[in-house]
């Protein structure tokens, strides 16, 4: 029997590739319309979709966490979710602020009362859409996101220079790493170095620095 893992790797790693190679795409009507139906449709299942394939989403992030070094102050969480992310980075960074964001309610609701039962204070959940984000620039230490597309413009945007971008996928490994050089030139485009990429099982994590001599982006692509 063909497991979720290699059916997720099947559909989703011409869809990275695509993405990576043609970031305009994520303006798109379509695109931002499929942000939002899709999650919405599998918001209370979504935390028991993960469990094929979360092994290697936690151990992208647990590395990717390991190799933060700025000791951030704020945190963003992009896209969190059912809160996977921003609950990982509170139990490393408890003394952290952490504001995580999504568009979609009831992912937020599973989040918060997933915060409650952990007796996580240190993050605020918010509505709100990371394409176009209501922060003032330079405003955050760590910006983080998980098996989510990157609006990479506004992420570099509210993230301090110096400070820290890490993306954890489940899935798309093996394509991160060939596109390596495809990324790199993604995140330069828009004021982030790559420091990393590193497969993890099917999975990886993309760790890159904003330029130091950088303030907010003004001609950044998507």
């Amino acid at each position: 029997m063909v497991s979720i893992v290699k059916i997720k790797n099947f559909i989703l790693s011409p869809l990275i590739k695509w993405v990576i190679k043609h970031p305009g795409i994520m303006g798109s009507k379509l695109f931002l319309k499929a942000m939002i139906i899709f999650p919405s449709k599998i918001s209370k299942t979504y935390d028991e979709r993960m469990v094929d394939g979360g092994q290697d989403l936690h151990k992208a992030m647990d590395q990717g966490l390991r190799r933060i070094f700025n000791k951030p102050q704020k945190i963003i969480d992009l896209c969190t979710g059912t809160g996977f992310a921003s609950l990982e980075v509170a139990k490393v960074f408890p003394m952290s602020s952490i504001d995580a964001i999504d568009q979609i309610t009831e992912m937020l609701d599973i989040a918060r009362k997933k915060a409650r039962k952990r007796g996580i204070q240190n993050i605020v959940f918010k509505v709100a859409n990371a394409a176009k984000l209501n922060y003032k620039d330079n405003e955050f230490d760590l910006v983080v996101t998980s098996n989510a597309p990157i609006y990479l413009s506004e992420a570099v945007r509210v993230l301090r220079p110096g400070g820290l971008l890490l993306a954890v996928y489940s899935f798309g490994g093996e394509v991160f790493l060939r596109l390596n050089a495809e990324v790199d030139q993604y995140f330069n485009k828009n004021g982030i170095e790559l420091l990393e990429i590193k497969r993890i099982g099917n999975g990886a994590y993309a760790l890159g620095q904003k330029f130091k001599n950088q303030g907010g982006m003004d001609n950044a692509n998507i």
